[in-house]
């Protein structure tokens, strides 16, 4: 009887806050796919592995062997450095790139530029990333031309180093940072611009104070996207980088693959979750402070 008179209270304060309904799948999702596996994982990093066997024995053995091992160190040390000058120069690149697509290119041709930036997006990630050691290979097409127009006279040593996981990285999150901005410049209120123009601002004060303000939603989420991406790619490390300098991402693969760490490799994974959500957080947080100035 209770049951049954308490159906109609429950309908009637679902019905009141049927904005809140639309959001039941997408939370499901989000608990079901994402939160529910990072739990497992929270879990398996306090276990650990003996004779290839996980043993459920609570420690925080493989938190100190993250925090003391100095491969681990280094090999994170080396990712961040890879990861923030990746930025750097993902940023330099495609603002311009994209600032000039949306104010000094003719609306009639944008689409076939654009068109030419998604074009990569066809290919599979791992095929690109491949097809760059034809290209700066030491018997690359780089070297190659070259070496015809007399400017070498050894091939460059580009492959299996550091500058060759950039320049996979960099084809890649280049075209991912140019969309970001150029759906938010092209928003961009031109009546402000002109505004500014009439109260005697030049280019310079109009691009500081009205359009950069206005892209920094778009170039916030390019930010977000390259940083993540950069740091736990493990795919440009591994096939142009050479793996001889590991870092922190291949550390995990390695842990979970090649000696089947799973506890390890789940501690290693924590801890780049840890990592990332502390740029997310002050990287936010600055985004804010410049938008209330």
């Amino acid at each position: 009887m209770n049951s049954r008179s308490s159906k109609p209270g429950f309908l009637k304060k679902l019905s009141s806050h049927k904005e809140f309904v639309g959001l039941l799948p997408i939370t499901g999702w989000q608990i079901f796919f994402y939160l529910v596996p990072f739990a497992f994982l929270m879990v398996i990093s306090f276990w650990m592995t003996k004779d290839y066997q996980i043993i459920s024995t609570w420690n925080w053995g493989n938190y100190k062997a993250v925090f003391t091992d100095p491969l681990v160190r280094i090999a994170f040390f080396r990712s961040l450095w890879i990861t923030l000058t990746t930025l750097v120069i993902t940023i330099l690149a495609a603002y311009p790139f994209a600032y000039g697509l949306v104010f000094k290119v003719p609306k009639k041709y944008r689409h076939v530029i654009l068109i030419a930036i998604i074009a990569p997006f066809w290919t599979n990630y791992l095929v690109r990333v491949y097809s760059w050691q034809l290209i700066i290979g030491g018997t690359g097409v780089v070297n190659h031309m070259l070496s015809l127009m007399g400017i070498i006279d050894s091939p460059l040593n580009i492959l299996y180093t550091h500058t060759a996981t950039r320049i996979g990285l960099l084809h890649f999150l280049i075209s991912v940072m140019i969309l970001n901005l150029y759906g938010t410049l092209d928003n961009v209120d031109r009546s402000l611009i002109e505004a500014a123009n009439d109260l005697g601002a030049g280019p310079f004060k109009r691009f500081l104070w009205v359009t950069f303000p206005l892209s920094l939603p778009g170039l916030a989420n390019g930010t977000v996207f390259v940083f993540i991406f950069s740091f736990t790619d493990f795919i440009a490390p591994t096939v142009l980088g050479g793996g001889t300098k590991p870092v922190y991402s291949q550390m995990v693969v390695d842990a979970a693959h090649w000696t089947a760490n799973y506890p390890y490799a789940s501690a290693l994974s924590i801890v780049m979750l840890l990592v990332i959500a502390t740029f997310l957080l002050i990287f936010f947080m600055t985004i804010k402070a410049i938008v209330k100035e």
